[in-house]
């Protein structure tokens, strides 16, 4: 329910709070005064288009905020859409749209949403109904809308299953599709995916990292001289020895530098015996004494280590030649595969599925025919059940029309609901329906859409919206100007039904009609102040004496006419 919208810098409007209540709300003034900017301004607030021109003149940006009670299904909405935490209940909702010469933002409870949340949050928490939109409301889509909203969980649930069937229907579709490709085409990707298949498998791929292991490998390799003779000029500055093959003699000045120096080992086992010597005059000694003899032992072990590194380095060409092979090998594979290993080992997985799908692509596509045909078979006989209850909701429908159309002065009118079958069977069935209309003896029924009458209109359009109202989400119902062309008895019997429809729902009901304005329980006078050279419009809640001279008004254009006074106080006694 909408408890409040206030509205600043937007068009005409500089600052101004409509505050609304339960029950029937009506908004009168003159012609043109600006009523029906506050309802376009709430249908901005929540989603309409609106751009720079909507800003009041001399303004930077506009604002519109709308206060809602928040009811059970929109809290839920908003704990889906992470507006809430799961454990929390809102009272209220704040809907705030800031619009400015750049953009728009909207927010809900002050977190920025896109427009796509509030274009959903939307049927929620109002429903627009006026003249120029009873023929979009009024689409063969709508009506067969209405029609199930009247039915029972089993219905619903035939709906359910019929939604998910046609789901399913064009996935089998698509993989059929897919299967039923022609042979040459067939033959030609089967080809082409055994010959990839065949290069990956002869690469004989097994481990994602094997391209990095090997480029280790390949620069040991390809530097085995440096390395040789690093370890060689390591290995004699340690233990004054070569180290089996020696020194290589392309550096002469390294090996020079090594025989210049007397090696580590011999220097610390030197170390070790002087002041192992030493120590018996000084026993303060041992400890460095000690850390010099595991100084020692660390480079006895680094010795053997260089020792045998120095074994296992390889000038072996044709080993080298290898690993540069398997590496460009393994280029072309990433290159055409990859970009990594990963990846080409993955594809080759998903070739063998694609190869084995393409040799039994006849049989599979037989497989997926049949379940096909299945799919259908249940769908035909689900748009029947779903059809069968449609007509007979759509009879009681029909019979409820009429009545409540007679009661709004069309008691000739004929009413009836035109089911055709569709070529196709859709996500809601078979049936294609139609809203069929005779409002006067002798003239032939024409689809709803075709009416020429705005008031004829406005009231098919009431008439379903109280046999609807039980079953309809949203809490608030927006009637801009359906009274239109009615009087006498028809538009009292409009009245009622009005007044009787905001016992369920809040109704926010623009109108020029003082018989409809004296029935509500919130009347909201809309005028434009003219200042200098701006003109601003206002909003105030008429109470007693004073509403009572605004429906005088409305009724002789005099506030203070005593005739005119006096049925004014009628009206208002007349509120059911």
């Amino acid at each position: 329910m909408l408890q409040s919208l206030h509205i600043k810098n937007f068009a005409l409007i500089e600052d101004l709070e409509m505050i609304c209540r339960d029950g029937l709300n009506v908004l009168t003034g003159e012609t043109g005064a600006g009523k029906s900017i506050l309802i376009d301004a709430l249908n901005i607030l929540l989603g309409d288009k609106a751009g720079p021109g909507f800003i009041r003149t001399g303004a930077e940006k506009a604002l519109i905020e709308g206060m809602f009670i928040a009811k059970p299904a929109v809290n839920s909405w908003l704990k889906n859409q992470e507006l809430i935490d799961e454990g929390t209940d809102q009272e209220t909702l704040s809907v705030v749209r800031e619009i400015s010469k750049t953009g728009s933002r909207f927010r809900i409870n002050g977190i920025l949403v896109n427009q796509a949340s509030v274009n959903e949050l939307k049927p929620m928490l109002i429903h627009v109904h006026a003249q120029h939109e009873a023929r979009t409301l009024l689409s063969g889509q709508a009506q067969l809308n209405i029609i199930d909203a009247l039915a029972d969980q089993s219905h619903e649930k035939a709906l359910a299953k019929m939604a998910s069937l046609y789901a399913n229907k064009i996935d089998k579709q698509k993989e059929l599709d897919a299967l039923r490709i022609s042979e040459e085409e067939r033959m030609r990707r089967l080809d082409f995916a055994r010959f990839q298949l065949q290069e990956l498998e002869g690469a004989n791929l097994s481990d994602a990292s094997e391209d990095e292991q090997l480029e280790k490998k390949h620069t040991v390799l390809a530097n085995v001289s440096q390395l040789d003779l690093a370890a060689s000029v390591a290995y004699q500055a340690l233990t004054g020895e070569t180290g089996g093959d020696g020194i290589s003699s392309a550096d002469e000045q390294a090996r020079a530098n090594a025989q210049a120096t007397m090696n580590a080992i011999d220097a610390l086992q030197t170390a070790v015996s002087s002041l192992d010597r030493a120590s018996k005059l000084d026993g303060d000694l041992s400890s460095i004494i000690n850390s010099l003899k595991e100084a020692l032992a660390l480079l006895e072990e680094a010795k053997d280590n260089i020792r045998h590194y120095k074994s296992k380095l390889e000038v072996d060409p044709e080993i080298l030649q290898q690993l540069q092979d398997r590496l460009a090998q393994l280029a072309t594979i990433k290159r055409k595969y990859g970009p990594d290993l990963a990846q080409a080992i993955e594809r080759r997985n998903v070739l063998a599925q694609e190869i084995n799908k393409l040799e039994n692509a006849q049989v599979q596509a037989n497989e997926v025919e049949q379940q096909l045909q299945n799919i259908k078979e249940k769908l035909a006989d689900t748009s029947e059940t779903i059809s069968k209850t449609r007509k007979k909701l759509a009879k009681e429908f029909s019979q409820r029309i009429i009545t409540e159309l007679s009661q709004l002065g069309m008691e000739r009118c004929q009413f009836e609901i035109v089911f055709e079958q569709l070529p196709e069977i859709g996500s809601s069935g078979f049936d294609s329906i139609e809203f069929m209309i005779s409002p006067n003896p002798g003239q032939a029924l024409l689809p709803m859409a075709k009416i020429a009458s705005g008031g004829e209109l406005s009231r098919i359009m009431l008439a379903i919206k109280s046999i609807v109202v039980g079953i309809d989400d949203a809490p608030t119902i927006i009637f801009d100007e359906i009274d239109a062309g009615l009087s006498g008895r028809i538009l009292q019997t409009m009245r009622d039904k009005l007044a009787k429809l905001a016992q369920l729902r809040q109704v926010l009901c623009i109108t020029h009609q003082p018989v409809i304005a004296a029935a509500a329980g919130n009347h909201l006078f809309v005028e434009k102040q003219h200042a200098k050279e701006t003109t601003i419009v206002k909003i105030k809640a008429l109470e007693g004496e004073e509403r009572v001279k605004s429906l005088a008004t409305m009724v002789s254009g005099q506030e203070n006419a005593a005739v005119a006074l006096d049925l004014a106080q009628a009206l208002i006694n007349q509120r059911i």
